[in-house]
């Protein structure tokens, strides 16, 4: 997207015929409606008023939206200190302006500058921004004016390159105080969802609704935002399909959540319970999903399974077709579904994608987040793991059969506690992977030799790389073949 200048924009509009003005605007990437523009008139023609200073109509970027999340700008003016941001409404509550300021100030805030949010009213020529205290102010055109009259602005190439859209959804597990401040905004999809879940929840029968999405959508966060909301005055259970992590652990000993292992169920009274929310689900057990399904018909309850069908870490548990289970019991429509993935990069997931499948097509991206490092035995990539992690990498490792020993602890790190198992649901800026000589590809699928393995290292690989948030760095021991198609990939 490109900086524009406004009163240009505005000419333009005058004086264009549609198809021309379009084009102009696909030139800068704007999108933006005749009604904003209309509005976007009035407050050029108001600050005109007060000078005619060309630098203030200048690099603004119009319409800009956080890749990932679809979260939109009216005006982003980013200067060397500050961010300016102006909002245009032809009406609006005083609640609807004062929400979407603080909105506003929460996903500008990690540029890390002042920011100055602005509202401006077309009708009445109103002016609005909030204090520190997040209370909704009127302003004046003056005060715009000088804002940005004094910023120091210089020219972005590549303002995609200021936001990282992973920041903007917190994990209940690694951000655990800043979700339970409530420091995070769910995007559009999930507050969609969120609406009408809350609104079956009031079924005066028993309610059985599923939340599915792949690593990354924010399916974790909506499904444990959504047991905070209700959980102000009724009763909620989490029943965990996995280990309790340390976030698990927080939630409870420190804020009084509910929350236990799927395999505590037997020993807890679901009854007491308005809602039961079944987190990782695509792990339950059939009998502990029947029971869980049946206490809920009985007592007029309520249920939320949370999954994704991906997930799983052995062929039990792909064979147990859980989700087809689920989807069977639920009293809504369909499940709800999250499906633009938001925590993972963007080139990161295109990666992973063609790591995994060798036949598909090749994406255009920098790959500047993946770092590939390749040795030929086991002895040296593990000491090269060691210091990896003590970089701040996180290095995850595969997780060892309680029957049999095979050939991926050789290069498991001794001082690493967490394992494909023990990281499921959570997330980390910097992930290590370790894919070993004995991974192949068959019919085009990334896959490994052998079929005697408690827990599919393929499926454990999977969970692995999915925990990244923004930097992947894949460690290969003495595997050409799975080389030259990570090569082909970042060689792109």
């Amino acid at each position: 997207m490109k900086e524009a200048n406004l009163i240009s924009i505005l000419g333009a509009f005058k004086k264009l015929d549609t198809n021309l003005f379009q084009l102009y605007l696909d030139y800068y990437s704007i999108k933006i409606k005749n009604d904003e523009l209309k509005d976007l008139e009035i407050l050029v023609n108001n600050l005109k008023q007060l000078s005619e200073n060309a630098n203030v109509f200048d690099k603004y970027f119009i319409g800009y939206t956080i890749p990932q999340i679809s979260k939109e700008f009216d005006l982003l003016r980013i200067g060397e200190k500050s961010v300016v941001n102006i909002e245009l409404k032809k009406e609006g509550s005083h609640d609807k302006v004062k929400k979407q300021l603080l909105r506003n100030k929460y996903y500008l805030s990690f540029l890390k500058r002042k920011i100055y949010a602005f509202t401006f009213v077309s009708e009445g020529k109103k002016l609005y921004k909030t204090d520190d205290d997040g209370n909704l102010l009127e302003s004046n055109m003056e005060e715009l004016f000088q804002t940005l009259a004094f910023q120091e602005v210089k020219k972005i190439k590549e303002i995609d390159s200021h936001f990282n859209p992973s920041n903007y959804l917190v994990s209940p597990f690694n951000s655990t105080l800043e979700f339970v401040r409530g420091e995070y905004f769910l995007t559009g999809r999930q507050e969609e969802i969120k609406h009408t879940v809350l609104n079956e929840l009031n079924n005066p029968n028993y309610s059985i609704l599923s939340i599915k999405g792949k690593a990354g959508t924010g399916k974790t966060l909506l499904t444990y935002d959504i047991a905070k909301e209700v959980s102000l005055d009724k009763e909620v259970l989490i029943v965990h399909c996995g280990y309790l992590n340390d976030g698990h652990m927080m939630l409870r000993n420190n804020y009084g959540w509910h929350i236990i292992p799927a395999k505590n169920l037997y020993n807890t009274n679901l009854s007491i319970y308005h809602l039961i929310i079944v987190d990782e689900a695509q792990r339950v057990y059939p009998a502990q999903l029947n029971h869980i399904i049946s206490e809920t018909k009985k007592n007029f309850k309520n249920c939320i399974f949370s999954y994704d069908a991906q997930q799983i870490l052995s062929w039990r548990e792909s064979s147990r077709n859980i989700e087809e289970q689920i989807e069977k019991e639920i009293t809504f429509i369909k499940p709800f579904e999250l499906t633009n993935k938001v925590r993972t990069n963007k080139e990161v997931a295109s990666f992973i994608l063609c790591l995994f499948n060798k036949g598909r097509d090749l994406e255009n991206f920098k790959y500047s987040n993946i770092e590939l490092n390749y040795f030929d035995n086991y002895r040296e990539s593990k000491s090269f793991l060691t210091q990896l992690q003590a970089e701040d990498w996180k290095t995850i490792n595969y997780t060892p059969s309680q029957y049999n020993t095979h050939p991926y602890e050789r290069h498991s790190i001794e001082s690493e506690s967490d394992n494909a198992h023990t990281v499921i649901g959570q997330e980390y800026d910097n992930v290590v992977a370790v894919i070993d000589e004995y991974f192949c590809y068959k019919n085009n699928e990334l896959t490994v030799k052998g079929d005697n393995y408690y827990y599919d290292p393929t499926k454990m690989l999977l969970q692995i790389v999915s925990r990244t948030r923004i930097k992947l760095n894949i460690v290969i021991i003495d595997n050409q073949e799975v080389l030259d198609r990570c090569l082909s990939i970042l060689n792109r």
